[in-house]
């Protein structure tokens, strides 16, 4: 194990290795707005998460004091990070695979939000440890490496941490992104930075891209030709998840009530809630057995969204306050029309439930989310304009007529109607959304593939495959 003065050493050589002084300057301009960043946003994380546990039990966890318990003695660990819960479901079957397939190799797995976290420990269960992400400076990431001393540092989609990157490169470990992806917002940023970029991409070993457009936008910031592979998106990968004890005592509950039809608001953000609400007015006008479960994307917001609910007039029920019993659910989805789903962990199985889903982060400016858990399950899919940050799957899904996009709060109304009174419709765009799934899927096997020439062959990343792109 090296010794907090060989890290020293090592950290000095390669900062001599890193080049001109220019670069110098980039890391140290990179190193202070980093900083001035945390200081600006520690106020807001403090407000938001005033009446959680969170900042308290993470905060050693950011400076990169790890348990002892998570030690290793040689370099072999792999590290795996997922920002929050879409990135952790999606990467999950990936980490399960590999702890399959190496089942000698210790997993860790970091977050940065509390809700991806507590997805991991229900989806993995099993693995070495977990950890919120290190801030972003050469302490804390030093000493979570000189910890769990990783052979494989796997990022998920785009956390593009310059000292992270090169710290894990610098010690080491493997570096690579999977499921990479660009936004056209963050396009436009990292173009500004591609002197710096380009440097910080040379730390990457391979960036697993979902499309070829994405590829093209990674190279376009500085990432090596060479290094960029187009592996599709593991998030058409998942599997069915197993069906919650909640969501086998609502669905008796709904047969039992009679309400029809149910609604699901998946994944809503702010400012789009009201949206949902107006339309959901128009649709319990005609249907007045309808339920609707409202599902914020971020739990923290629920007594906003509570207050919003009740304050145009609708009774609604919180899943916090239920408890997993056919009878209770039943007495209480008599006196309401509306589920509010506070907690984490359970919307991808009362999809099943669903007659019909809304995507939400879509009405808003948002950049959408995830509209493959909904569409695996075979359910008609709606979304609205702003998808950029799913704008190839929504593509695909709008060219293989599997899904509805609206632009507004009457659209959606008006759509829904329309399919609650076509049952056979209704069945087609279901079923063209699970075909969607089944057809796109296949990325988890080809990275896992290429991981295993890292892990055990350690190639250069050049020499990885044939997916390489070249332009």
């Amino acid at each position: 194990m090296m010794s907090g003065e060989e890290l020293a050493r090592l950290r000095f050589k390669s900062d001599e290795h890193d080049g001109s002084p220019g670069f110098s300057a980039m890391y140290f301009a990179y190193n202070l707005l980093f900083t001035l960043g945390v200081l600006l946003m520690a106020p807001y994380y403090a407000w938001r998460y005033r009446k959680t546990s969170f900042l308290r039990e993470s905060w050693r966890e950011r400076w990169g004091l790890l348990p002892e318990s998570f030690q290793q003695s040689r370099r072999e660990a792999i590290w795996v990070h997922a920002v929050s819960v879409g990135e952790t479901l999606a990467i999950a079957s990936l980490v399960q695979e590999l702890q399959r397939r190496h089942p000698e190799v210790n997993i860790f797995m970091s977050h940065v939000t509390p809700a991806g976290r507590e997805a991991g420990e229900k989806r993995l269960p099993e693995l070495r440890g977990r950890f919120y992400l290190p801030l972003d400076w050469q302490g804390p990431v030093w000493r979570v490496l000189n910890r769990i001393r990783p052979a494989l540092l796997i990022i998920m989609e785009t956390e593009i941490w310059p000292n992270l990157l090169r710290a894990a490169h610098q010690a080491g470990a493997k570096v690579i992104l999977v499921n990479a992806r660009l936004s056209d917002r963050s396009l436009r940023g990292y173009r500004l930075f591609r002197f710096f970029m380009r440097k910080v991409f040379e730390n990457v070993d391979a960036v697993f891209a979902q499309t070829s457009l994405d590829a093209g936008r990674f190279l376009e910031i500085g990432a090596p030709r060479g290094r960029v592979f187009v592996m599709g998106n593991l998030k058409f990968d998942g599997q069915l998840p197993q069906r919650c004890e909640f969501a086998s005592f609502l669905k008796q509950a709904v047969a039992e009530t009679e309400h029809w039809p149910v609604w699901v608001a998946a994944s809503t953000m702010a400012g789009e809630e009201e949206q949902v609400l107006t339309a959901w007015r128009e649709i319990r006008a005609q249907h007045p057995r309808a339920l609707l479960i409202l599902a914020p994307r971020h739990p923290a917001r629920c007594d906003e969204v509570a207050r919003l609910v009740q304050g145009q007039g609708f009774e609604l029920i919180r899943r916090s306050a239920l408890v997993p019993d056919a009878q209770d659910l039943q007495r209480a989805l008599r006196s309401s029309g509306i589920l509010l789903l506070d907690t984490v962990g359970e919307l991808a199985s009362l999809f099943e439930l669903a007659n019909i889903v809304f995507v939400g982060g879509s009405l808003v400016r948002t950049g959408g989310h995830n509209l493959l858990e909904p569409a695996r399950w075979g359910k008609p899919v709606l979304f609205g304009p702003h998808m950029e940050n799913f704008r190839d799957a929504a593509q695909i899904f709008l060219q293989s007529k599997a899904a509805i996009q609206v632009r507004n709060a009457q659209e959606l109304a008006r759509e829904i109607l329309r399919l609650l009174e076509d049952e056979k419709q209704r069945r087609a765009l279901g079923e063209a959304a699970r075909g969607v799934v089944a057809r796109e899927s296949g990325a988890t096997d080809r990275i896992l593939e290429r991981i295993a020439q890292l892990l055990h062959a350690a190639p250069s990343a050049s020499s990885l495959g044939s997916e390489r792109v070249s332009g």
